[in-house]
């Protein structure tokens, strides 16, 4: 059990001495380490160059590490997991990589990101594919003898639902994963999950760079798929590449050639959580978001339904208008467009004091 002070912890981000930060589903947190680690590779690469075998060996073992670190937080194997720039960049892997054929369906939600969607639409209108959009809550029932894939957020990003995954694998149907708004945010085991393919962002709750993440690829269903990408990374022996003969593990699936700023970044912020505990994380970030939601219907505001999550929305007239009446106040949070709703995410950093700062002026608005 982590003895995690929250108070030193919070500290450790130095954007909350200037902002009551809520807004880790779009962007998380910088901790102050992963900004030291940024400036030392830096300066390292600025003196030293960036070439020779020192160069490369080093940037190859930085993204070796940055492997196992999501894969500890995933719950899988290292071998399991693909280093990609974003959840879209491991969801169109995912669906560039499989075979479809025309009046092959793919289920999805009424509540998925563009980021999602883009793809599923490509998909559609290349390959013939159908795609059905079912309500988040009821996608198994949505599933028939001719889906060959269900694609939907593990968490939604609308309003913080999560995905009954047991109801999606009981199906027999492959379960693509939307992990953006889940991974760091709330307990994850792939391997309890059951999921074939699980897409993560490295930049929202993990506090890692923009384009960072990663994608989790169940051993039985890696031979599947296609390397969409193929590149350098993607060979067992670079020096045949015309063979084409992959390398072993999702790592055929990496995106380019690892970025050692990037992995210094991912890494630093990832021991910073780590080391506060992934337990403790998740408790205190569910927790607090829960309290939030009931202060905020106790304050007359109308929530939207949701999960055991770190997301809290709720309906507001002109939710961009409220974006910005909170921020002037110092309060940092987003509307999601087209449902008029704000959105609130927070984390194991926030404190309960913000909290009730940001629910008092909510329904000040009223």
């Amino acid at each position: 059990m982590s003895t995690a002070d929250p108070g030193a912890f919070r500290a450790q981000f130095p954007i909350f001495e200037r902002f009551s930060y809520l807004n880790a589903g779009s962007e998380g947190p910088l901790p102050a380490r992963a900004a030291d680690a940024v400036r030392e590779r830096m300066d390292l690469e600025v003196g030293g160059g960036r070439s020779g075998k020192a160069y490369i060996e080093g940037v190859l073992e930085l993204a070796s590490k940055t492997r196992a670190g999501y894969a500890a937080v995933l719950g899988s194997d290292e071998a399991d997991v693909a280093l990609t720039g974003s959840t879209t960049d491991g969801a169109n892997t995912v669906l560039a990589g499989l075979d479809f054929r025309a009046g092959d369906e793919i289920v999805t939600s009424d509540e998925e990101h563009a980021g999602l969607l883009a793809p599923l639409g490509r998909l559609r209108r290349r390959c013939g594919v159908e795609v059905k959009v079912a309500p988040f809550a009821q996608i198994a029932d949505a599933v028939t003898p001719r889906t060959r894939l269900v694609a939907c957020s593990h968490v939604s990003y609308v309003n913080g639902q999560v995905a009954d995954v047991a109801s999606l694998t009981a199906t027999g149907v492959p379960v693509l994963l939307d992990a953006a708004q889940a991974l760091g945010a709330i307990p994850v085991d792939v391997q309890d999950l059951g999921c074939a393919f699980y897409a993560a962002s490295g930049q929202k709750w993990l506090c890692g760079p923009e384009g960072s993440g990663c994608l989790y690829v169940n051993r039985e269903r890696l031979d599947d798929l296609l390397t969409p990408w193929p590149g350098y990374a993607s060979l067992a022996d670079p020096e045949r590449a015309l063979d084409f003969e992959a390398a072993e593990g999702a790592k055929r699936l990496d995106h380019g050639f690892p970025v050692g700023v990037r992995s210094a970044w991912a890494l630093a912020s990832l021991e910073v959580l780590g080391e506060a505990g992934w337990e403790w994380i998740h408790d205190r970030a569910v927790g607090l978001a829960t309290w939030l939601a009931d202060r905020l219907r106790e304050l007359g505001l109308e929530v939207a339904p949701r999960g055991r999550s770190t997301l809290v929305s709720w309906k507001a007239d002109d939710p961009a208008a409220e974006v910005e009446r909170l921020g002037a106040q110092g309060f940092i949070v987003r509307s999601i467009p087209g449902a008029g709703l704000l959105r609130a995410s927070p984390g194991a950093w926030s404190s309960e004091q913000e909290l009730e700062g940001l629910a008092s002026l909510a329904a000040a608005g009223l």
